[in-house]
């Protein structure tokens, strides 16, 4: 699956809202983490049940939400940034929903709900990590690995860490670098 990264606005000229940038991002890791769960199957690991998959879905979204509060917290100011994260998080909430709804019916206990409580978790988990020049190190990647192994079949126990840390995490984190990037350079309307 190619990934279109958006990054760099059609339109200049007036600063882009913490809504307008905070809806794009969203849009960007939901497909790139989309594509991981998808690239995994593709690689021969078991995805048995659209639960298992969304749950899949929901680990990297927590791991490339931190990774995108990390990538903006000295770009941009505080009060800039806890909206965009705010709203992110939010979007990101309602799109694996929608998601969800569509792939497997309503639930009683409220997807959006059961991804925020997730999420919670996860970046209290992935604040306790160091970043190397400014990308996730390795425990960081691994306990990425370590949470999808969670969600796997006992047979595919032996290779999915490494296929996380190895092949995973470097492809999404280049497609995400890319849009933020894009996104937040000097010329790029943003800010």
């Amino acid at each position: 699956m190619v990934i279109r990264v958006k990054s760099k606005w059609h339109t200049q000229g007036a600063p882009k809202s913490p809504f307008q940038v905070a809806t794009v991002i969203a849009s960007l890791i939901f497909r790139v983490a989309e594509e991981k769960a998808t690239h995994m199957q593709q690689a021969h690991f078991e995805i048995s049940s659209k639960e298992q998959g969304f749950a899949m879905i929901s680990e990297y979204l927590a791991f490339l939400v931190q990774y995108t509060d990390r990538f903006v917290y000295q770009r941009v100011e505080d009060e800039y940034r806890n909206e965009l994260i705010n709203i992110m998080v939010k979007r990101l909430a309602e799109i694996i929903e929608d998601n969800q709804i569509a792939h497997m019916g309503p639930s009683p206990d409220n997807y959006q709900k059961r991804f925020i409580n997730l999420l919670v978790e996860r970046l209290a988990e992935y604040a306790t990590f160091d970043y190397e020049d400014g990308e996730p190190n390795y425990a960081c990647r691994r306990f990425l690995g370590s949470k999808i192994l969670e969600q796997m079949p006992k047979r595919d126990h032996s290779w999915t860490i490494d296929q996380v840390v190895e092949i995973e995490v470097p492809s999404a984190l280049a497609l995400v670098r890319k849009g933020l990037d894009g996104l937040f350079a000097e010329d790029s309307g943003t800010l």
